[in-house]
C-alpha cells in the first residue's frame, strides 16, 4: 500500500510553499498535482532548494562519455521566460554553455523535440529545416550529428537531454556519427534521470508532510 499524505497536510504544504500567484485547484489529487507542478517548475528554473539531486549529473555524464559525444547537455524548460536553459553540460565549451546559452522555444531542434516529445538521432543536422545555427555560432562550432531525447518528470515533458558531434578537421580521427547503441544509452539515462527526480520530489513531499503533521 502506498503511503498517502492526509488531505489537510497537502493543503498545509501548498499554503507554506506555493507562490501566492499559484491558486491550488479543488480536489485532493489536483492539489497535490498542482504542488508537484510548481516544484518541478522551480527545478527547471534552478530555484528549488533540493536541487541538484546527488548523483544525477554523474548518470548523464557517464552516458555522454559512453557515446563518445563532443558535447552533452540537459536542457530544462523555463515556462516564465519561454526558453530552454542548460542546467548540465559536459564538453570543451561547458562553462560558456551553462553561463550564456539559452534556446528559445520558438526555434531549433531542441525546442522541436521538447514540443513533439519525440526523440531524434540525426546524422546531418544542417539538412534539417528546424536546425538553428545560433548556439553553434555562440560556441564557435558546427554541429554535425545530434541525439536529443525528451525528459519527463512530474507528469509531463520538462526538458531535453542532448548529445552532439561537431564537424571537425576530416584529417583527424573523429567519430562521424552516432550508433543505435549510443541512442539507447542516452535514452536510458534520460529516463532514469526523470525517475530520479520523481523519486526525489516524492520523498520531499513525504518529508514535508511528516514535518507539518508531527
Amino acid at each position: 500500500m502506498k503511503n498517502e499524505i492526509p488531505e489537510v497536510s497537502r493543503s498545509s504544504i501548498l499554503a507554506a510553499i506555493l507562490p501566492e500567484s499559484v491558486q491550488p485547484p479543488l480536489g485532493t489529487g489536483l492539489v497535490l498535482d498542482a504542488w508537484m507542478d510548481a516544484q518541478a517548475g522551480a527545478i527547471c528554473r534552478g530555484e528549488w532548494s533540493g536541487w541538484p539531486c546527488a548523483g544525477g549529473f554523474d548518470l548523464l555524464r557517464d552516458a555522454v562519455i559512453a557515446a563518445d559525444a563532443d558535447q552533452g547537455a540537459l536542457w530544462l524548460v523555463d515556462d516564465l521566460k519561454r526558453d530552454l536553459r542548460p542546467c548540465f553540460s559536459i564538453g570543451e565549451n561547458s562553462e560558456l554553455f551553462l553561463r550564456e546559452i539559452r534556446q528559445p522555444l520558438s526555434s531549433g531542434l531542441i525546442s522541436m523535440v521538447f514540443f513533439t516529445e519525440d526523440s531524434i538521432c540525426e546524422a546531418e543536422v544542417g539538412r534539417r529545416s528546424e536546425y538553428c545555427p545560433d548556439v553553434d555560432s555562440r560556441l564557435g562550432a558546427k554541429t554535425k550529428a545530434m541525439i536529443a531525447i525528451p525528459v519527463f518528470f512530474a507528469q509531463r515533458c520538462r526538458g531535453v537531454f542532448s548529445a552532439v558531434l561537431f564537424d571537425v578537421n576530416p584529417k583527424k580521427s573523429h567519430k562521424e556519427t552516432f550508433l543505435h547503441s549510443d541512442f539507447d544509452t542516452l535514452s536510458q539515462a534520460a529516463t532514469l534521470w526523470g525517475e530520479l527526480m520523481d523519486s526525489q520530489l516524492a520523498g520531499f513531499v513525504m518529508q514535508v508532510g511528516s514535518t507539518i503533521t508531527s
